[in-house]
C-alpha cells in the first residue's frame, strides 16, 4: 500500500474517523505595557497543557517508521509540548507520540491503513533463449541449424549477403520479470570450427550476454505477450595463450513477441558475421 502524502492523508483520515484532532494554542500572554519587560522567546509549556497530554508507543510491522512520520505529522496537534518520534534499529522499528487523546487515536487509526504488507507483484516468468550463430561465404552443411532457426536463416540469407550459417552457441535460462533484476549468460566455444586459432596456439571464443533494465525502466511482458527488455548486450572475445582480444559487441534495445525468433544485433568478426537471436517463451 502506498503512502498518502501528508496533507492528504491528513484530510483524509479527519473526514472519515469519529472526533476531530485537538489543536490548542498555548494560553496567551497578559497585555505588555512600558513598564514590564518583554518576555523571553520561545516559553516552557503550559503545564496544564502538558497534563492534558499522554504518550503511546506504536509498533510499525511493515514500514519504514520514518517515512510513516512524515505522513503522520499532519495529524499531531502541533502545541508545543506535543511530539512524534521514529526509531528503527536492532529490528524495533516503533514511532513515540505524546499529544492529546484525540490525536493519538487519529494516529492509531491511521497506521492501521498505512502499516499494511507491501503488495506483492505476481510473478511474471519468462524462459528466454540467446542463439549465437557465425555466418561465412562459403555454403554450411544442409541441417546443421536446429529447425527452429531455419526459417531465421532463409530471411537472413534474403538480406545479407553470407551463404552459410553455423550456430555457436545457445543459453536458456529463466528470468522472473516481477523482480526487476537483470539475468547474464556466459559461455566459451572451440575457435577453431570458426577459423580462429592456429594448431600451435588454439583459440577459445568466450561469450558473455546479459539482458537488464535501463535507468527508470524495468522489463516486462504486457497484456499482448510482449517481451520489452530496455537493455541487451552480448560480447565476443578470444583467448589464446599469447592473451586475450575482444571481437566484437553488440548492444541494443529489444521488444519481442511470446515465442517470436528476433535478430537482435549483427556484427562483423574479420571476414565473418556474428548474428544473436532472442526468443522468450512465457512460463506458466
Amino acid at each position: 500500500m502506498t503512502a498518502l502524502p501528508s496533507l492528504a492523508l491528513a484530510a483524509l483520515l479527519v473526514s472519515g474517523l469519529p472526533g476531530q484532532a485537538q489543536t490548542r494554542p498555548a494560553p496567551q500572554a497578559a497585555p505588555q505595557t512600558s513598564h514590564q519587560p518583554a518576555p523571553a522567546q520561545d516559553p516552557d509549556p503550559d503545564p496544564a497543557v502538558l497534563k492534558a497530554m499522554k504518550s503511546r508507543v506504536f509498533e510499525v510491522v511493515h514500514r519504514s517508521p520514518y517515512r510513516l512520520v512524515n505522513s503522520l505529522r499532519a495529524l499531531c496537534s502541533g502545541v508545543r509540548g506535543s511530539r512524534i518520534d521514529p526509531e528503527d534499529s536492532d529490528g524495533i522499528r516503533t514511532i513515540s507520540v505524546r499529544d492529546f487523546p484525540e490525536n493519538l487515536a487519529l494516529i492509531e487509526a491511521a497506521l492501521k491503513q498505512v502499516d499494511g504488507p507491501p503488495a506483492v507483484a505476481a510473478a511474471q516468468e519468462v524462459e528466454l533463449h540467446v542463439q549465437v550463430l557465425f555466418a561465412s561465404r562459403h555454403p554450411a552443411p544442409e541441417g546443421s541449424l536446429p529447425e527452429e532457426l531455419q526459417s531465421v536463416v532463409k530471411s537472413l540469407k534474403g538480406a545479407l549477403s553470407y551463404r552459410g550459417y553455423t550456430l555457436a552457441a545457445t543459453f536458456v535460462q529463466r528470468w522472473d520479470l516481477s523482480h526487476g533484476l537483470a539475468i547474464q549468460g556466459t559461455g566459451q566455444v572451440d575457435g577453431a570450427p570458426f577459423g580462429f586459432g592456429t594448431l600451435k596456439d588454439p583459440s577459445q571464443l568466450r561469450i558473455d550476454w546479459e539482458a537488464a533494465p535501463a535507468r527508470g525502466f524495468e522489463p516486462k511482458l504486457d497484456a499482448a505477450s510482449t517481451l520489452q527488455i530496455p537493455k541487451f548486450q552480448l560480447s565476443l572475445d578470444e583467448r589464446t595463450r599469447a592473451g586475450g582480444i575482444g571481437l566484437a559487441k553488440i548492444e541494443t534495445s529489444v521488444n519481442l513477441k511470446e515465442g517470436e525468433h528476433v535478430v537482435v544485433g549483427t556484427s562483423v568478426v574479420r571476414d565473418q558475421g556474428l548474428i544473436t537471436v532472442v526468443t522468450a517463451r512465457r512460463l506458466k
